[in-house]
């Protein structure tokens, strides 16, 4: 029944990131909540729901946006990646790591998406695209990862260890 109803909830984060997220800025930018909920999500309950709802989450999103199905699905994966590397650092926070995570996921996402919109033939102006729109989505998504981690993290019960780990 879980898989249900995440895959419902990952539906309707996305409907809202690509429909009513951007109508409300700030900063001048729109935050990525899809792509904070996400981290979030990958910290408080593992990566085994999160290698079935990143890629779902990216494919929805390039479905329902005007971003490039494949442009969409790369931009998200790295969360995963990232999400996994907690054992090579000495990181005793899980909150700190998921702030750690959110910010990188998010310079990942930034630099995949501009990269393929290069690739595509648009021009960019890389120092205005990091002054305007990098930075600012670095500090909103940061921001908004403090309340949804703990939001997630108290609504969720932790996945139970498994046996011999």
């Amino acid at each position: 029944m879980k898989w249900p109803l995440l895959i419902a909830g990952i539906l309707g984060l996305t409907l809202l990131q690509t429909s009513a997220v951007p109508a409300f800025q700030v900063l001048g930018v729109d935050s990525n909540l899809l792509l904070v909920v996400l981290c979030c999500w990958v910290i408080v309950r593992g990566t085994e729901e999160g290698m079935v709802l990143v890629p779902l989450a990216g494919l929805l999103v390039g479905l329902f946006s005007f971003e490039e199905l494949a442009t969409s699905v790369a931009a998200f994966l790295p969360i995963i990646v990232i999400a996994a590397l907690r054992p090579h650092f000495s990181v005793h926070s899980t909150f700190g790591w998921t702030l750690a995570v959110v910010v990188a996921a998010t310079l990942t996402h930034f630099i995949i998406t501009a990269l393929a919109l290069e690739l595509t033939g648009s021009s960019n102006n890389w120092i205005s695209a990091i002054l305007d729109v990098l930075l600012p989505t670095v500090l909103v998504n940061f921001v908004l990862a403090i309340p949804l981690y703990w939001l997630i993290r108290w609504s969720l019960p932790r996945p139970r260890p498994l046996m011999g780990t």
